[in-house]
């Protein structure tokens, strides 16, 4: 079994760019993904989605997302209807297999003022497996804690 972790640092490379199709095809071909700092509606990264955008990439994979960091990112249109949006940080599964169940297990936070001041957690996937159930996390964590 080929398994990879990769925080993709919400797309940003080292060149400056954001490319999620360089991260999916970097990590494609292995039977399970764990990645972390995967962001939804951030103005940093474009505003995107990118656990919709990874899964689009990658569309022979199962997969779960967790975001210890939840805030509201909504707006109001000028016809005056809201678009209910989440700004999320959080971890992704991916597996070639079901998987079965996910939970997310937050940690205690960092106790700092800056941008270091996030949430961080596991997410758990339970994924069936050639030998049964098999539980998988994607870890995220952060030097300023316990």
């Amino acid at each position: 079994m080929k398994l990879v972790t990769y925080n993709i640092q919400y797309g940003f490379g080292r060149d400056g760019r954001y490319d999620l199709a360089r991260i999916a095809e970097t990590v494609r071909g292995a039977d399970v993904i764990a990645l972390q700092e995967v962001e939804r509606f951030w103005r940093r990264s474009g505003m995107t989605d990118q656990p919709a955008e990874l899964a689009a990439l990658l569309p022979d994979y199962h997969w779960v997302y967790g975001a210890p960091f939840d805030v509201d990112a909504s707006e109001v249109r000028g016809d005056g209807t809201v678009l209910n949006r989440r700004r999320q940080f959080g971890n992704m599964l991916l597996s070639k297999r079901p998987i079965f169940s996910s939970r997310l297990h937050l940690f205690e936070k960092a106790a700092t003022i800056g941008p270091h001041n996030l949430p961080y957690g596991a997410l758990e996937g339970v994924i069936d497996t050639s030998v049964g159930p098999v539980r998988f996390y994607s870890l995220h964590l952060s030097y300023l804690t316990r």
